[in-house]
């Protein structure tokens, strides 16, 4: 990272206290502690842990003159993810995304290596080297999301929601309503014997490949009786 230097004041100098004041803030300078950051690209170690990316800062430094200084790109940063044990919630970043990077105090090398309590790999203190990305901000707005509101919840996708699970059960007292020009069930249907079971009311047809039985009759080979052979139809059902 090219260092950033600070401009010096007349008022920096006139004063052992202004001095003082300047240095104590061109300590500061050097180190770093939160930044805005874009990823430059995104390094997958697994498919169970989360990326590193490459980030390039994007508010400049200055030299003493004011002139700007450009960041040079810091590699390697691993990415902050919301997780408890074995679940999380997964969301890695893509390239051209921005968001902040926060510096850890010490050098976090040996600890990201053993993932245990260690010493610091180094006396480096409030290093870029040892950021952590922590995710968008000044993005565009987003065309897939979950949105937490006051009337409810919506999960929205242009694409396929995907739910994977031994078991889904679905619990709603009022109603359960599906919208879609399709509606397919790989499956077998069951009514449970719960407190919400009862009747199956359809207002269009009902088109069976298979056998439909009710009451234990079959549609397809059942007789009617007090019916006299011959070549005419029973009447329609009353």
């Amino acid at each position: 990272m090219t260092e950033k230097k600070m401009a010096v004041r007349p008022q920096d100098v006139n004063h052992e206290a202004n001095a003082q004041e300047f240095m104590f803030r061109a300590m500061l300078n050097k180190n770093a502690f939160i930044q805005i950051v874009r990823v430059d690209k995104v390094k997958y170690i697994s498919d169970d842990e989360p990326p590193l990316v490459n980030l390039t800062p994007l508010v400049l430094g200055f030299s003493g003159e004011g002139t700007p200084i450009e960041n040079s790109q810091v590699f390697n940063i691993p990415v902050w993810r919301l997780q408890r044990g074995s679940s999380a919630l997964i969301m890695d970043p893509v390239v051209d995304d921005i968001g902040l990077m926060l510096c850890c105090d010490r050098d976090t090398s040996r600890v990201r290596e053993t993932k245990k309590e260690d010493m610091p790999g180094s006396s480096r203190t409030h290093n870029e080297a040892d950021g952590v990305y922590l995710g968008g901000m000044l993005n565009a707005s987003p065309m897939q999301y979950v949105r937490f509101a006051d009337d409810g919840i919506s999960i929205v996708s242009p694409l396929v929601v995907t739910v994977e699970s031994p078991t889904v059960e679905i619990n709603a007292s009022t109603s359960v309503t599906l919208n879609s020009s399709n509606i397919v069930l790989n499956g077998p249907v069951s009514q449970g014997a719960g407190s919400y079971a009862g009747d199956f009311n359809f207002k269009g047809n009902i088109t069976a490949e298979g056998e439909v039985t009710g009451k234990g009759i079959k549609l397809s080979d059942h007789v009617h009786n007090g019916v006299q052979t011959g070549s005419g139809n029973t009447g329609k059902p009353q």
